[in-house]
């Protein structure tokens, strides 16, 4: 899915790996869309597909914190355009909506969840990069995004970029694609990295930071929360495919991913999981990303 460069994004500061809060937990469901869940579906033997069928269960990790894309409501439930998405991979599977379990991976932490078999698969805004193609595979993508900035109300320092004006500090998250983004392509920026975006608003809200660098959904979704207080800059820097986190080299369940995610959008089930988390927050539609090859 492409979203628009007009995207609300909101900026971000982190400065410490916090470690992972849940650990696979699951949670009642009465939000977001209601996909079929396949009846004793088949599987090539030993494949993932096979074992996450037989066993039942499907294994997340995701974001706690991102309203709008994955998110943990008060009444402890998942919600969001990619919880909707990993409902539908696991109705696939013939996995329940109430057989997930979910562990909150942030930045740091979310190649490590697929290199410890904590997790079957990351659906956690994860920017596909050669880096991490080095330690992990991905299906999809199912969503391009930009990345921008979120200031407080009014931009009254005039931001235009993560290094303009000279001097203004700028947060995003600890081990994230932005914060590498920033690096690379504005080597002055004056960041501040903590493991959760969430803690960046609070940083750019006290004043801490200037602004939050982050990606377009993720922050269409801080700045619908807080519409008096943040905005969106509209000024994108950086363009990204977000993808399926699985394990190396595992092509099979590359190949099932892929198949899925184009399930999602030809059916419309993208298109009712959008209207009902970002929809709410951008007239952007989704539309969905080329796919990438499994390897």
């Amino acid at each position: 899915m492409r979203f628009s460069r007009k995207a609300i994004v909101p900026l971000v500061a982190v400065v410490a790996i916090a470690g992972i809060a849940l650990f696979g937990t699951r949670s009642t469901v009465t939000t977001g869309i209601t996909p079929a869940v396949a009846q004793a579906p088949q599987f090539a033997p030993g494949t993932t597909m096979e074992k996450i069928a037989r066993e039942g269960v499907l294994r997340v990790g995701t974001r706690f914190d991102h309203p709008g894309l994955s998110a943990r409501n008060l009444r402890g439930e998942q919600e969001g355009y990619e919880i909707d998405l990993v409902r539908y991979i696991a109705g696939k599977l013939g996995v329940p909506a109430d057989r997930i379990e979910w562990t909150e991976a942030n930045s740091a932490s979310r190649e490590q969840l697929l290199q410890q078999d904590k997790v079957d698969v990351v659906v956690a805004t994860l920017s596909i990069n050669d880096k991490r193609r080095q330690v992990i595979s991905f299906g999809g993508p199912y969503l391009d995004i930009n990345n921008d900035l979120v200031t407080v109300k009014g931009n009254p320092k005039n931001i235009t970029d993560p290094q303009t004006p000279n001097g203004v500090t700028v947060c995003s998250t600890l081990g994230g694609a932005v914060s590498a983004s920033l690096r690379k392509n504005f080597p002055q920026t004056n960041l501040i990295e903590f493991d959760v975006s969430s803690k960046c608003i609070d940083a750019l809200k006290n004043g801490s930071v200037d602004a939050l660098a982050t990606q377009g959904p993720i922050g269409a979704g801080y700045v619908s929360k807080d519409q008096k207080d943040i905005e969106l800059i509209n000024k994108p820097f950086a363009v990204e495919s977000w993808g399926v986190g699985i394990a190396k080299g595992d092509v099979a369940f590359c190949e099932f991913l892929n198949s899925a995610i184009t399930d999602y959008y030809s059916d419309g089930s993208a298109e009712e999981a959008w209207a009902d988390s970002l929809g709410r927050y951008t007239k952007q539609q989704p539309v969905m990303p080329e796919l990438q090859p499994c390897t």
